[in-house]
């Protein structure tokens, strides 16, 4: 009934509101990521290793665009977090409003499984695997790059990953009435993301010390980190089996779940939070408050020598950084923004407009990145022809000390041919995109439809949440008295 009414109407159900500052803050992510990315696959960052007194003399607007990239280029779990906030919110609004619980499981479960087979996917053949290896250097006949790319946990394996094991775990919290009990909910999760904290230094400890096998074989255009030990993906495949499999989930390069797991965990309490009926007043104070302890815990372990360099396995120190930075933008975005009313007025603006659409297909995109080849390509072939020269833009590390700027602006060409990407793909509401085929195998299975792909209604037709309360909070939920509106 749901689905006909707004096919109908052209409108998407009143009781079905999005969070502008979340769409928007997932649309900025893929766009500063792709942008980042595309910089950090050009630069050389040698120099960094052998020299690091030297980056202090960099020109200060260099070292302000470095520090930069250094700092938002390891936010890949920034993806991670507002997934979790919105599937832990949709989750238990849905369940409040009298939706299976176990359907919405199975949902969570199918999309987490297609994550995560995306995911191995991309890395074994995209960008950084075999046709990424093909473009770049010609090499057809090594297959390296398909299996080591078994052996790391990037991205949207650790999206996927957590997203099963958070949706079971949400789904044994608010089962039977469950959603009921917030506080017990919220305790929970808190004292599971305190727990993976504190043992994910010791977990990788006894993981990097177990008796591995050297490498025999590192490819050249790796970066920052030490790829002769564990944990790296090159290290991992190189001692390939089950055990290194599962203990590269667990503890593996990049982003294992041992410490992730507590970002998800964080961001499934942030969820719980939203889910009220009336989320309390105060609660981007409080989360911001506990964002920024959490940047001062990750500070002084920094300070205190925990810490890594380079987009590797994070230590506590960065990732406690990390978390507490990702966490304050979330609750900074939602007082501004949906505390104050203004959701609707954020979200029609026309750059967040824009980064909305970029939103829409964010994984898709992340799986694209081997596309920035082309452009890479194009202008190589230009300059080549202009200058007779030989240059080859499609190898990685190309500039380094002193030619940031290069990177700089391919980097601009590369985004700009991501724009017409997006745009162009919006005009047929990304048909055959990887969200495309995820809606269409959780409708055969959950038979539920979705209209988080049609462009009109998303973006012009959309009711936003609206978090500006005249009256306090109530502390309980009770659904008969105050019914939870079903979230999207």
């Amino acid at each position: 009934m749901v689905a006909v009414r707004f096919e109908e109407n052209n409108l998407i159900p009143k009781n079905s509101r999005r969070i502008a500052s979340l769409d928007f803050q997932r649309g900025l992510a893929i766009w500063l990521m792709t942008f980042l990315h595309a910089f950090e696959h050009l630069y050389n960052y040698t120099w960094v290793k052998k020299n690091p007194e030297e980056v202090l003399e960099l020109p200060k607007v260099v070292l302000l665009v470095g520090l930069f990239v250094g700092f938002f280029a390891s936010w890949n779990a920034y993806f991670l977090l507002i997934s979790s906030i919105v599937n832990s919110l949709a989750m238990t609004k849905k369940v409040a409003s009298g939706q299976s619980a176990k359907r919405m499981l199975l949902k969570q479960i199918i999309t987490g499984f297609g994550i995560v087979l995306v995911g191995y996917l991309s890395n074994s053949f995209g960008y950084i695997g075999y046709f990424g290896n093909v473009i770049r250097y010609g090499r057809w006949g090594d297959a390296y790059p398909i299996w080591s790319g078994f052996f790391g946990m990037y991205t949207l394996q650790i999206i996927g990953y957590c997203m099963i094991i958070t949706g079971v775990l949400h789904y044994v919290l608010i089962r039977n009435d469950g959603y009921l009990k917030f506080k017990r909910n919220l305790l929970v999760y808190g004292l599971l993301a305190i727990v993976i904290i504190v043992v994910s230094p010791f977990i990788h400890n006894w993981v990097d010390n177990l008796p591995w096998e050297a490498p025999t074989y590192i490819p050249p255009e790796v970066g920052l980190g030490d790829n002769y030990q564990w944990p790296s993906v090159h290290f991992q495949a190189n001692n390939a089996s089950f055990k290194a499999w599962i203990l590269s989930l667990l503890a593996g390069d990049m982003e294992p779940l041992f410490p992730y797991l507590a970002t998800s965990f964080s961001g499934a309490m942030v969820g719980l939070c939203l889910a009220r009926p009336k989320p309390h007043k105060r609660l981007p104070l409080i989360g911001g408050g506990i964002a920024l302890l959490l940047m001062t815990l990750g500070g002084v372990f920094m300070l205190l020598g925990f810490v890594t360099l380079g987009n590797n396995r994070p230590d506590t120190g960065n990732f406690l950084l990390m978390l507490g930075g990702q966490l304050g933008v979330v609750f900074l975005l939602l007082r501004l923004i949906e505390y104050r009313g203004r959701g609707e007025q954020f979200a029609n603006r026309k750059i967040v407009k824009h980064f909305r659409l970029w939103g829409m297909i964010s994984l898709s995109v992340y799986c694209l990145a081997i596309f920035e080849l082309l452009p890479r390509w194009i202008i190589g072939t230009t300059y080549n022809l202009l200058y007779s020269s030989e240059t080859n833009l499609l190898h990685s590390s190309l500039f380094g000390y002193g030619e940031e700027y290069k990177a700089m602006l391919i980097a601009v060409a590369i985004i700009l041919s991501f724009e017409l990407v997006v745009y162009s793909w919006a005009k047929s509401n990304f048909k055959y995109s990887f969200e495309w085929f995820i809606i269409k195998l959780q409708g055969f299975s959950t038979k539920l439809s979705s209209h988080r792909l049609n462009v009109e209604l998303i973006m012009n037709n959309t009711h936003w949440e609206n978090y500006r309360y005249d009256e306090p909070p109530k502390l309980g939920i009770d659904p008969k008295i105050d019914p939870i509106p079903l979230n999207p």
